[in-house]
């Protein structure tokens, strides 16, 4: 069987609009910290059964926030905060680390 051959000319790059709008991400944004959205994402992926919305809202918050400060309000250690965020560890808060910190995000 012979090799296939490639061609060494470059394809053209088609452009169907020269100016495409791009938005750029910001992720301390001012959505990201407004604890009602918050609850309320978090409440509909509970509903939904979506563990992974659940980590992917929670965590974003919690980039945002200050931890000390949350870690006070809701007498939970800080680590406990950066073992949520850490995604190489297993998400599995329970429900009362869960309720805690939607009660102090809330208040």
């Amino acid at each position: 069987m012979d090799k296939t051959k490639t061609s060494k000319k470059q394809k053209k790059h088609s452009k169907k609009s020269k100016n495409p709008i791009l938005e750029a991400h910001d992720p301390f944004s001012a959505e990201l910290a407004d604890p009602k959205l918050i609850k309320q994402s978090v409440l509909q992926a509970l509903v939904d059964g979506d563990l992974e919305a659940v980590r992917d809202v929670l965590v974003a918050h919690l980039q945002t926030i200050n931890k000390s400060k949350l870690a006070r309000k809701t007498k939970l250690g800080r680590q406990t905060l950066y073992d949520l965020m850490d995604s190489e560890k297993e998400f599995n808060p329970s429900i009362k680390t869960l309720t805690t910190i939607l009660d102090s995000i809330a208040a």
